[in-house]
């Protein structure tokens, strides 16, 4: 079996639905509060996880406090991270890919759907209400 076979067994197990993009690449549908698409991607020896969570807006003045909010809530998560990807904040996780078997995988899936269920609401008020400062 391929590491390719071995990650999709695991999706199929976690009875998340989800596609396959690519060899090695999926995005997962997870039930969550919000429209959650997690990206899984094999990039020899890892794997990797990467959910974004919201959109930043076009001027980045004043963001310190999401950003403090992020390093904070990134101490409440065991298997991922908070991050910034370009304009985006993106909840990403990395497992080795020798050593992942089913538990880890989910748990890395758990982790990230719990994050987005429970900080959301603390960080996207942050991001539009920057917003709405910018546009008064």
């Amino acid at each position: 079996m391929t590491n390719a076979d071995e990650v999709d067994s695991y999706m199929i197990q976690s009875g998340v639905p989800y596609d396959q993009l690519g060899e090695g690449t999926w995005v997962l549908r997870p039930e969550s509060l919000h429209d959650a698409r997690i990206g899984v991607t094999i990039e020899d020896p890892i794997v990797l996880f990467s959910m974004p969570v919201v959109e930043l807006p076009p001027e980045r003045k004043n963001l310190e406090p999401l950003f403090q909010r992020l390093l904070e809530l990134n101490g409440e998560l065991l298997h991922s991270a908070y991050s910034l990807q370009g304009s985006k904040v993106v909840l990403s996780g990395a497992q080795q890919l020798e050593n992942l078997d089913f538990n880890e995988f989910q748990a890395v899936l758990d982790d990230m759907c719990m994050a987005l269920d429970n900080h959301f609401a603390k960080i996207a008020p942050m991001v539009a209400s920057h917003a709405a400062d910018r546009s008064a």
